[in-house]
């Protein structure tokens, strides 16, 4: 059983002595985990995770807040609260990721993010509050393992099983079409990324599973895709170097 929080009410104040700074005060009852997004040197980047008590208050960024903008989600764990149509990409684990797009396929989520609008204060108090409620979710079938790659395994049937368009099972949103050896990703009806890929029967970082596909995004290092399934259906990969498999039904 999956609970969500259906009312989140974020309250900034600002210019609070005691704490300079971004922090964040938890007025729930549950534990909750904050995440952040803010424009770097490098571009724009995510962070997290920063544990914030029930009753308590954590301080994320210290010192006067050099930005206007700064973005943020927030998880128990079992419930997400509800954010803004600001994505970024996220992950599971503790993660510093720096670039907003090809979440996926670098093994990451893309997730919602609410924006916190600073202006000249130097810093502010985010105070989270809600209400849950629960609703059962279906628990989703495991993934496959990766399987040793198969000696003289029919490369050209794989690139034909891999044609067309496909639909990322946890947000739908994200598709990918793949046409040749030509991949393109699109986000809510938006062109995300283009790359080019080749096949092969394993790379390095999969321990000799496979077949792989060698993607190749610009200002991305090569990426290794283990193809766990496929079929004219279903193709659930995962990237080398990474444990949660990505999920893809084929578009009608």
């Amino acid at each position: 059983m999956r609970l969500f929080l259906i009312a989140c009410l974020a309250v900034l104040w600002f210019a609070a002595p005691a704490r300079a700074g971004l922090t964040f005060c938890n007025d729930t009852a549950m534990r909750a985990t904050v995440a952040i997004g803010y424009k770097g040197d490098e571009g724009w980047t995510s962070e997290g995770w920063w544990e914030v008590l029930a009753g308590e208050c954590t301080t994320v960024l210290g010192g006067d807040l050099p930005l206007t903008h700064y973005y943020w989600r927030a998880t128990t764990g079992d419930e997400d609260f509800p954010a803004e149509d600001y994505y970024f990409c996220s992950s599971d684990d503790v993660f510093t990721i720096v670039g907003d797009t090809n979440c996926e396929v670098r093994g990451y989520t893309r997730e919602p993010f609410s924006e916190i609008v600073v202006g000249s204060a130097t810093d502010v108090t985010v105070r989270m509050t809600g209400a849950a409620v629960s609703e059962p979710v279906a628990a989703p079938a495991p993934a496959p393992e990766p399987q040793p790659a198969e000696a003289g395994v029919d490369l050209d049937a794989v690139s034909q099983l891999l044609q067309g368009t496909w639909y990322n099972v946890s947000d739908d949103d994200f598709v990918m079409t793949i046409s040749g050896t030509v991949i393109e990703d699109s986000y809510a009806g938006y062109k995300a990324g283009l790359a080019m890929f080749e096949l092969a029967e394993t790379c390095d970082g999969a321990d000799g599973a496979g077949p792989v596909m060698l993607v190749n995004y610009p200002d991305v290092p090569l990426l290794c895709w283990i193809i766990l399934e496929l079929d004219a259906e279903t193709l659930v990969y995962i990237p080398a170097n990474r444990d949660k498999p990505i999920r893809m039904d084929r578009g009608l």
